[in-house]
């Protein structure tokens, strides 16, 4: 039997331009010059309250209601905010970014055609992950979704794994595959947890 653990972003689902459209809305709306500088000014911002989470030093609601405060502090951003209302918005724009990787569903449709045993392993809150999956028409082809919010642990915690082993029938680690585009969060521990791995060319399955 062939099981296969599939992250979702920029793995199956194109996060990056879900991103930049979240990003162009939020920036128009608080009167944000839309231009690379500024944009890589959010990533870095977000990505290093991410990592602090990923290693269990900031909790998901501190990172949520803090990211845009620190985002818009380092862009001087003038208008009065609330950081807590900005994510939300952001939040809702980006679930509503569900367009796939190329080839992508038709990878899905293969596999499943030969009986793949496959689920979701993905980080996110489940009001941006949930909508993204079953909008982007490949939710049939999940037996579960486990989405870290929802499991209580992030990837790649070994907790989060535990909880996706003990809720898949007869799970035998030696036959899981996980797939996925992150060398931190999917590859490196599936090296630790003796799994085998496939990584993922960003943005196109070949």
């Amino acid at each position: 039997m062939t099981v296969l653990l599939f992250d979702i972003d920029n793995t199956l689902l194109d996060f990056d331009k879900a991103e930049y459209d979240a990003l162009e809305k939020i920036f128009a709306h608080y009167q944000i010059e839309d231009n690379q500088e500024n944009r890589a000014t959010y990533s870095r911002e977000n990505k290093a309250l991410w990592r602090l989470h990923e290693s269990e030093k900031l909790s998901r609601e501190e990172l949520l209601s803090t990211r845009f405060d620190h985002a818009f502090r380092a862009l001087n951003v003038s208008v009065n905010y609330n950081p807590v209302a900005v994510d939300d918005e952001y939040q809702l724009y980006l679930s509503q970014g569900h367009e796939l990787i190329n080839h992508a569903n038709e990878l899905l449709t293969e596999l499943s055609a030969k009986e793949a045993e496959m689920y979701v392993v993905s980080n996110g809150t489940s009001r941006v992950s949930r909508p993204r999956i079953f909008e982007s028409g490949i939710s049939d082809h999940f037996r579960e979704i486990f989405i870290s919010e929802e499991v209580g642990h992030h990837k790649p915690s070994l907790a989060f794994f535990d909880y996706v082993f003990d809720h898949i029938e007869a799970a035998n680690k030696k036959e899981f595959t996980i797939v996925g585009d992150s060398l931190a969060t999917d590859i490196l521990v599936g090296i630790e947890l003796e799994l085998k791995q496939s990584g993922t060319t960003p943005n196109n399955w070949k």
